[in-house]
């Protein structure tokens, strides 16, 4: 390899004909070429490469938002880019994502394509070729397009995606390596093979920052309760627990990583809780009792937290979510019904507490987002459901709709084409209802399971949703078969609690979290198809009853 190293006079007499990339990448068998993918390129270690000329991978150019976020990301990646992000790399990176979600596809096939262009390009839109005709930030040779095709990065992921779908059918790629996936695509010498699992890691928490970040469509919301967790903007978990003397909060110590003890964070006793992720990258907290809510926030992306602060008077349930512009909307309810506020500006200031015409009185609230950014919300109250909807993006919101019979507990989720997925429990079992349209719902159906449930979804890697109960007795789980597919029997879980919840790491494995009046227990997925067994979040955490 290339140590660091500027270009100097005479140094590029030396290395024409050297490419900047790993690979001559290849799509596939070339007609009158065979299958030789042997390579004869060699890999540049510095990410600041040679004097190769760039053309923007945005026609817009760099986003302010692509500078903040490549100054919060530098100091935490550990391979080739670290120290060496830019809004303009960052940029690169945003449209690459964006493919990847136009497509329909996941976080992890995001950090695919990105880990291939850091080996490839260092994230950099090569409008020259230096290896026999490679170009853009995937190296693709002149076989994969045109001139302008290599050089627009949408369409460069899309056709790095179609080969690695062509080679990994059926999602298998989501059960690979990333850098064996990434190998696979690009073809480079043997000896280069190891290149992309090096940048991994790295390009997993890129990938996890921009899919969470503030482009590129909906911010889904994370479910509320006595147990809630939300990503930090560097990928790391963070969880709150609420126990009977305040809040208690644990968090990753690294990205998919290991947990800290928790700490106690003070705020409301017995609280109801609920998470969600300002536009800038920072996470907030509502805390909800039955004589007072507050709220605390980070102070900075991936940072320390602020003290509690008053943000209105007691309640029964809340739930918290994002409009499409960044802005995070919080309802809640209590004995006259349901009530809204909302920030005034990204990030920003809030909005006086508003009533949203009524509402089922003590109501379980569930949020969730279509997929054109508006947020909806469903509230399950003992005797009624009622359904409230945004009638514009960012704006305005509809008069309240009957969506059913009174129940135990209510959770939402989304498909991966983006229609809304509704689930509640009752003493009869779980039920749930989806869209079939975006403005049609399908009848209540059931789907067994445990009676008097609390609930919780999230979803695969592959994009379908999985459901998780518990009650007193037991902890049962189903997920999809398939994306936007049926939904499999009920499995055994684990052990009575008394409340679940659930988030998904950085690399987009489910991580659960249970409750019970001994503390706060978690499972995980050691594959996207495999789980952990219980154990402790580190310690005990709170009792939650």
């Amino acid at each position: 390899m290339f140590t660091r190293l500027a270009v100097v006079a005479g140094i590029w007499a030396l290395v024409i004909g050297m490419t900047a990339s790993a690979a001559v990448a290849q799509p596939g068998p070339v007609p009158g070429r065979g299958d030789d993918r042997s390579g004869v390129s060699r890999y540049f270690s510095s990410p600041q490469g040679f004097a190769i000329p760039t053309v923007p991978c945005d026609p817009a150019g760099p986003s302010p938002t692509d500078g903040v976020m490549a100054d919060q990301l530098n100091p935490q990646l550990h391979a080739k880019m670290a120290g060496y992000l830019n809004a303009y790399k960052m940029s690169c990176a945003r449209m690459v994502t964006q493919a990847v979600k136009d497509r329909g596809l996941n976080p992890r096939a995001a950090a695919i394509a990105i880990a291939t262009i850091i080996v490839e390009s260092s994230m950099n839109n090569y409008s020259q070729a230096v290896d026999h005709t490679s170009l853009g930030l995937f190296q693709q040779q002149d076989w994969w397009g045109t001139r302008e095709q290599r050089l627009n990065p949408t369409y460069a992921t899309n056709a790095f995606l179609d080969d690695m779908e062509r080679r990994y059918p059926a999602g298998s790629w989501n059960n690979a390596p990333i850098g064996e996936v990434c190998w696979r695509v690009q073809q480079p010498r043997e000896d280069l093979r190891h290149l992309y699992g090096i940048e991994a890691d790295d390009a997993a928490l890129i990938a996890n920052a921009l899919w969470s970040g503030t482009g590129g469509g909906p911010k889904h919301p994370y479910a509320s309760g006595r147990v809630v967790s939300g990503r930090s903007a560097d990928g790391r978990l963070e969880a709150f627990a609420a126990g009977a003397d305040g809040v208690y909060h644990s968090w990753q110590t690294a990205v998919n990583g290991a947990w800290s003890q928790w700490r106690f964070a003070g705020g409301p006793r017995n609280a109801q809780l609920a998470v969600a992720s300002n536009a800038d990258g920072r996470l907030e907290v509502f805390a909800l009792s039955d004589t007072t809510f507050d709220h605390m926030w980070q102070t900075a992306p991936s940072a320390g937290w602020s003290a509690w602060e008053n943000f209105g008077t007691g309640g029964y349930r809340l739930a918290a979510g994002n409009n499409a512009d960044g802005r995070i909307e919080v309802f809640a309810s209590n004995a006259n019904g349901v009530f809204h506020r909302w920030q005034t500006a990204p990030s920003g200031g809030w909005a006086t507490w508003e009533g949203v015409g009524g509402g089922p009185a003590n109501s379980r609230l569930a949020m969730e987002n279509a997929p054109d950014g508006r947020l909806e919300v469903f509230a399950l109250s003992d005797s009624t459901f009622q359904h409230l909807y945004q009638t514009s993006v960012n704006g305005g919101w509809s008069t309240w709709e009957n969506f059913g019979g009174g129940g135990r507990d209510v959770a939402a989720s989304y498909n991966q084409d983006g229609r809304l997925e509704v689930f509640a429990s009752n003493a009869n079992g779980v039920f749930h209802r989806w869209q079939t349209s975006p403005s049609t719902w399908s009848e209540w159906t059931g789907t067994g399971g445990i009676s008097n449930a609390e609930l919780t979804t999230s979803r695969s890697v592959d994009g379908r949703v999985e459901v998780f109960a518990i009650n007193a007795t037991t902890a049962s789980h189903a997920w999809q078969t398939g994306p936007n597919a049926a939904y499999s029997q009920w499995e055994t879980f684990g052990g009575g609690g008394t409340e679940i919840g659930a988030s998904n790491n950085a690399d987009g494995r489910i991580e659960v979290f249970g409750t019970s009046q001994a503390g706060v227990y978690h499972r995980w997925q050691t594959g996207f198809a495999t789980w952990s067994e219980w154990g402790w979040l580190n310690d005990s955490g709170p009792a939650i009853n």
